[in-house]
């Protein structure tokens, strides 16, 4: 199981897929404080974005260089606050 809940930690290991979305949701739902993706190697978009409006701390730094360089600084600089927000909104209009 690439993603799965290690006590208040979600983990993201190796290639989190489309399917992955909906189990790395459960988990955030179930009550995880943080989210350790540093054994990931690709992150679907979908999976992406559940981090993103989720809010949490993010640990580590993922195995791909593609994330690592890309996807860490967004989260680094506040691009989580202006995704939530975005989810937020849209979530009041349906």
């Amino acid at each position: 199981m690439t993603i799965r809940l290690a006590g208040d930690a979600v983990l993201l290991e190796d290639v989190c897929a489309v399917e992955d979305a909906e189990i790395l949701l459960q988990h955030l739902q179930a009550g995880a404080v943080c989210i350790d993706w540093s054994g990931c190697v690709h992150l679907h978009a979908a999976c992406l974005q559940v981090l993103l409006v989720s809010g949490l701390p993010v640990r580590g730094t993922p195995e791909s260089p593609a994330l690592a360089r890309w996807v860490v600084p967004m989260i680094a600089t506040g691009a989580v606050q202006i995704a939530r927000a975005s989810f937020e909104a849209t979530q009041n209009e349906v």
